[in-house]
């Protein structure tokens, strides 16, 4: 079997449209299934076997379905909603016994949105609809491999539903859609939550390439009690005016500003005398931005109102 690229989405907002149905977003990592002659193959979005990781949907799939290729994700969920740090304890192992014991106790889900091929025959040229429509009579749901839900018409409603129970967003797609293997297409728009924070400059890694005049990434803090903590690093969505613009403004220091300074390499020092705004998808325990994007640069504010208490975790 030829393995298949994941179709992928494009980022957008919440609308409303006859034609189109909404499923949850899940908070997971990519997986496509291959299932043959009662053996299964797991591949992740960079096209990597990780059927070695998850022995427990192994065993759900073969019971689960005969001959056919499914899309779906990779989720480990904690009172009741995906949780990606729980994910990534899973996606970290290697070791057999690890990988076992895990499997049981720290169990992963399988949510399937979409199946590609049925038996020899490739139902990619179907519509969305269609698709689906053959993947609830082919599978067979159990407690580890489900079948997405989905509503059609009001995604500013489910929107809003999602959020509300906890989820990271929601996907758009279009029903009449078919699936195209590698292509980001508008027929699928992820649609997810986002929050916005001022935080403070302390520091940057040198830029490659033709940022190399510039910077890679701008490590970013805000003050708890006078003090500068770190929360993450932020290397997208930088024009090249601004990059022009905030190098230009950069004041060099010898040591950290940072109360725990973070070990990175290459980092260069800055005096904390720049605040950027920045969106992030959330923020973690330890109060480190998730996906952080720079917005623009906030001249209106003092660094030193940029305090930590404005990253409540998600």
């Amino acid at each position: 079997m030829i393995p298949i690229k994941p179709m992928l989405a494009v980022s957008g907002k919440a609308f409303t449209s006859k034609g189109w149905i909404f499923e949850p977003k899940i908070d997971g990592a990519r997986c496509i299934a291959y299932i043959y002659n009662n053996a299964v193959e797991l591949k992740n979005r960079r096209m990597r076997s990780i059927t070695y990781r998850y022995p427990e949907i192994i065993r759900a799939l073969k019971l689960s379905a005969g001959d056919c290729v499914l899309d779906g994700e990779m989720a480990v969920m904690s009172n009741g909603i995906p949780s990606f740090s729980s994910l990534a304890v899973r996606e970290q192992q290697i070791q057999r016994t690890r990988i076992d014991y895990l499997s049981e106790h720290l169990p992963a889900s399988y949510i399937v949105f979409d199946i590609l091929c049925l038996g020899k025959e490739s139902l990619m040229d179907r519509p969305l609809l269609e698709r689906k429509s053959i993947l609830k009579a082919e599978l067979r749901e159990s407690d580890v491999v489900t079948i997405i839900d989905y509503l059609p018409d009001d995604g500013e409603a489910y929107f809003k539903a999602a959020l509300g129970m906890g989820l990271e967003g929601i996907m758009a797609k279009r029903l009449a859609s078919p699936y195209q293997p590698g292509v980001r297409s508008r027929d699928w728009i992820k649609i997810k939550k986002q929050v916005n924070f001022d935080l403070v400059v302390g520091g940057y890694i040198p830029g490659q390439g033709q940022r190399e005049p510039f910077f890679g990434g701008l490590l970013t803090g805000a003050y708890d009690s006078g003090k500068l903590i770190y929360t993450g690093k932020v290397g997208s969505g930088f024009s090249k005016q601004e990059l022009e613009e905030i190098s230009s403004e950069f004041t060099p220091s010898e040591e950290s500003p940072f109360f725990h300074t973070p070990f990175i390499r290459d980092v260069k020092w800055l005096k904390p005398e720049l605040v950027i705004e920045v969106e992030a998808l959330e923020v973690s325990k330890r109060k480190h931005l998730r996906a952080p994007i720079f917005l623009r640069k906030r001249t209106d504010k003092l660094p030193e109102e940029c305090m930590i208490d404005q990253l409540q975790t998600t």
